[in-house]
Parts: C-alpha cells; structure tokens; sequence
C-alpha cells in the first residue's frame, strides 16, 4: 500500500511548484483556480487545501502565510520561500554515504521502488559515498509492519483499530485509536494516540500491534490539538537538563527551533536559541550538523567539545 493516492501525490506536487513559483502570496482562489487537482464544491476544495497544507507542512515544508498588503484586510494568500525549500546543489561524499545508508536500511521494504531510483542517480554522480565510522549501523529495522497504513490514516485523520499486546500481558486487546503522531526511536516506532474506549492519550509500540491496521471511519473524523507534541508524550524524546546557548543563522536549522526553548532574534543574520538536550552528546550531535551555521555561546565545555570534534575531522579528511 503507497502512503497516499497517486492523485493525491499530483495535487501536493502541483501545489508545491506553485508556491514556490510565485514571487508573491499566492490567495486560495488563485491556487484552486490555477493548480490541477481541487475539484468539487467550495467546501470540498477548501477540506482538501486544509489537509494539503498539513502534509506538506508535517514533510517539514514551511508554508508562509501573510497578506499582499498589511496595511488593509485583503484575503491572505501563500507561498513557499525557495530558499528555505532548495537542497544544497553539491554534497560532499560523507554526506552522499549517509544518505546512501538511510536508504539502505529500507531497502526491503515497500519504499523498494523510491530507494532504487534515488540509489542509480547517487551511483551517477562523480562523487562516491562514503559512510563515517560512527555511523556505520547494523540490523536496525526502521520500517515496521503497519508503519505505511498508520501514516496514511495520520494524514487523512482517519480512526484505526488493531489487537495490541500490551508488555507482560497474555493476550492483546483491541483498541480504536485517533493517531496523533509517530516517532522512531532506537530503531523502533511508537503510535501517540487517543485511545477513544479509555478516554485517554497512550503510547503503542508498533512491535507490539498483533493485527492488521484498519480504518474505522471517514476522513477528517477529528482534529489533532494546535499544541500537541509527541515529546510531551514520549519520555524518550522529552527535552533534558543540559542547557546550551547556541547563535543560529536566521531561518535556519529548523530541527533545533522545533525543539522546546527560547529563540532570541540578535540581528538580521542570527538568532540565540537557549535549548535544553538530553546530554552533551545529543547537544554535540545536533550542533555539528548544522557546521558553520550554529556557533555554542554557553557552556564552554561544550563548545570546546565541537572544536575538538572539527579539528579531528580535519586531521583525518583535510
């Protein structure tokens, strides 16, 4: 089963080449005037713009929404920074290697397809991959059954029901359950959900579901609150008590401004978030990603432990 209709695929595609061609907000009327795919009654089109937006906003496409004119109430249209949308045009070949390993790991699965295609343009390029040490993994399974059907019914807010065997228990139960996010960890996935015959929000490991998923209602059946947060739920991913101050160029590093914190704007090219991290390692890890784009301001053992860490990989690559 594909994560969504090929119909579907069309019209976010369509949508998203819109936004990004215009040079200025793009109305709701223009783009179901203008982008295949939004057919049926005003109310229809505004449902299916309302789901759109959602997904393309949950795949981490940031859609900007504002007015053409702040100064008088005109109807408020949308666009996409291309900026903020475009990949780098070259990759390095650590870079290529962990890309190449992210496919890797869901090779067997039902993303064959996608995974073999991206794979044959990686090949092509001049550059040959080369996966860092560190990163080298084994036997992690990030697709697990039920993974592709939970995301669709996510997307489309649809009810599920499946058996669940809860840790200790001797058989499953049933559960009907509202998906409010997914996460992997270690590896494994987790459903947060409302469980609607225990009024009550739970964690499923998809490990544990024993039967199939299935879908027990129409689209749109309920609305996921505006401030939920999968890590209010998941102690896995719940934010630590190492704090750091880290200045980050302006519309940049997204994964660290998601996070729970303080975001600080210092001029027209930086800002200073101060981010509570698990530990020093995950503080360490996110920092270096971001290379010259993230400066740590506080503590200093921590930006002594990024300069020790660059200086390394500059003596072993050059």
């Amino acid at each position: 089963m594909r994560l969504m209709s090929s119909a579907k695929t069309e019209r976010l595609v369509n949508l998203t080449m819109a936004l990004l061609g215009t040079k200025r907000y793009m109305t709701k009327s223009e783009i179901f005037r203008r982008v295949s795919g939004y057919s049926g009654s005003g109310e229809t089109k505004e449902r299916m713009f309302e789901r759109d937006k959602d997904d393309l906003r949950t795949l981490g496409i940031e859609i900007e929404v504002a007015s053409h004119d702040p100064l008088f109430e005109d109807e408020v249209g949308y666009r996409i920074r291309p900026e903020l949308f475009q990949l780098r045009e070259k990759f390095d070949s650590e870079e290529l290697g962990l890309v190449s390993l992210a496919l890797g790991l869901i090779a067997d699965s039902e993303f064959v397809d996608t995974t073999y295609s991206l794979n044959r343009r990686i090949n092509s390029l001049a550059v040959s991959p080369l996966t860092p040490e560190e990163f080298r993994l084994s036997e992690i399974n990030v697709v697990e059954n039920g993974l592709s059907e939970l995301l669709e019914a996510l997307s489309e807010r649809k009810t599920v029901t499946f058996s669940y065997q809860k840790e200790g228990a001797s058989k499953s139960e049933n559960r009907r359950v509202n998906s409010l996010g997914l996460s992997a960890w270690r590896g494994s996935w987790y459903l947060v959900g409302e469980d609607l015959d225990r009024d009550d929000v739970r964690v499923f490991k998809l490990s544990r579901i024993s039967s199939r998923i299935e879908t027990s209602s129409s689209s749109n059946s309920y609305v996921i609150p505006a401030d939920f947060s999968i890590k209010d739920y998941l102690v896995m991913l719940k934010p630590g008590e190492y704090s750091v101050k880290v200045r980050v160029r302006r519309a940049l590093a997204l994964n660290l401004r998601n996070m729970p914190g303080s975001i600080t704007q210092l001029d027209d090219d930086w800002d200073l978030l101060h981010i509570d991290f698990k530990d020093q390692e995950q503080a360490l890890r996110e920092i270096l990603w971001l290379g010259p784009d993230a400066v740590v301001e506080e503590p200093a053992e921590l930006r002594s432990a990024v300069v020790a860490r660059l200086e390394k990989l500059v003596r072993n690559h050059g």
